[in-house]
């Protein structure tokens, strides 16, 4: 199959998209198995092999002898394709130099369906958009959607009932934008989210109104619903903004130096009640701390970051974001299922897997920026 009689009709990828999603749509409009269509594009003066099926992987991984075929089949340069489908910028293949590799596997970072009205002229059945979400690209704000991933169909959860996450996106997308550590403090924020989400907030109110919202608009129960990172997420942005206040790094830093990390971590919590709406959680957390073993007291995340804000190199930068493995936020979705509904992880997992929220976006720091462990 020749390339010229694949150049009749042209499908642009999104920005962000994977490179499988864009081949996978293209098959619409060509009639083409995918991985026909994938050889008659690859198909110039060099050999061509294909591995996997897109059966056996949502992305598609291409050497540079393959990448150079595809300005010859689109018509674009091979820097505005690599700017829009991410994984043509992803060394993921090495071999001979003379043949046109191509390799379908599963992403490397999270991924979401593309909100469904911004894309719905570029879907077809079984082929929606799906687009690696990034720092903060998990909410369509223009449609007030949370975008779930499903292979094939778009999924999203709407947000009408919902605007503080909407509000909480808003400054999440500034906090991207303005402070290179933001990914860093999404994932210790995160953290210390969670180890007061397992410990339980007896006085809580706020999530369970949440909770009863997101079960209405979800149809799930509530234990599939707690774990999803939705549940906390403003909580998570307004924390993250306090780290990465200068201000309040260097008045944290004056107090644990002066009156100790204990002092410093009431001052925190002190804050961190008054931007959240819950005056009681610094007397709460006080308190659980003083009957808390002393081991689990050393494994509080906001005790570590603290500790290591008064170090030499300090987190008043990039730099500090240390927390042990084992305080951060869960990255599956059964093993926080586990911890938040013992002995019925299983049944709540599939629940949860049946409404698509066990994928999609988690604050997690992305493969290249990797939140330092001790």
């Amino acid at each position: 199959m020749s390339v010229q009689a694949l150049t009749t009709t042209r499908t642009s990828p999104y920005a962000q998209e994977l490179t499988g999603s864009w081949i996978r749509r293209m098959t619409a409009h060509y009639g083409l198995p995918a991985q026909d269509l994938l050889r008659g594009i690859l198909n110039g003066p060099r050999r061509v092999r294909v591995t996997g099926t897109p059966s056996s992987g949502l992305e598609l991984f291409l050497n540079a002898p393959a990448r150079a075929e595809l300005p010859r089949f689109t018509g674009l340069p091979l820097a505005h394709l690599t700017g829009l489908l991410p994984s043509l910028a992803t060394p993921e293949l090495h071999g001979e130099d003379e043949v046109a590799g191509a390799a379908w596997r599963m992403p490397r970072q999270a991924w979401v369906s593309a909100c469904p009205a911004c894309t719905s002229r570029a879907c077809s059945p079984g082929r929606p958009v799906l687009v690696y979400s990034g720092a903060a690209g998990h909410v369509c704000r223009r449609h007030q959607r949370w975008l779930l991933a499903h292979a094939t169909k778009p999924v999203s959860i709407p947000l009408q009932t919902l605007p503080e996450i909407l509000a909480a996106h808003r400054r999440h997308t500034v906090l991207v934008r303005t402070h290179a550590c933001a990914s860093n403090a999404m994932i210790l924020a995160a953290a210390m989210v969670w180890s007061w989400q397992v410990q339980g907030w007896r006085l809580e109110t706020i999530w369970q109104d949440r909770l009863h919202r997101l079960t209405a608009v979800t149809r799930c129960t509530p234990a599939a619903v707690v774990p999803h990172a939705l549940l906390s997420y403003p909580e998570t942005v307004a924390i993250a903004q306090l780290l990465v206040d200068g201000r309040w790094q260097q008045r944290l830093r004056e107090t644990a130096v002066g009156a100790g990390i204990p002092s410093a971590a009431g001052v925190f919590f002190q804050e961190v009640g008054r931007r959240i709406n819950r005056p009681w959680l610094a007397d709460w957390l006080t308190a659980l701390s003083r009957v808390s073993p002393p081991r689990a007291v050393q494994a509080d995340p906001l005790r570590q970051w603290l500790h290591e804000l008064t170090t030499a190199n300090g987190a008043g930068g990039t730099a500090g974001w240390t927390v042990l493995p084992s305080a951060l936020r869960p990255a599956e979705f059964i093993e926080r299922a586990g911890l938040l509904t013992p002995g019925r992880a299983r049944v709540v997992f599939e629940e949860a897997a049946a409404a698509s929220l066990i994928g999609g976006w988690e604050p997690a720091a992305a493969p290249h920026i990797p939140l330092t462990a001790r």
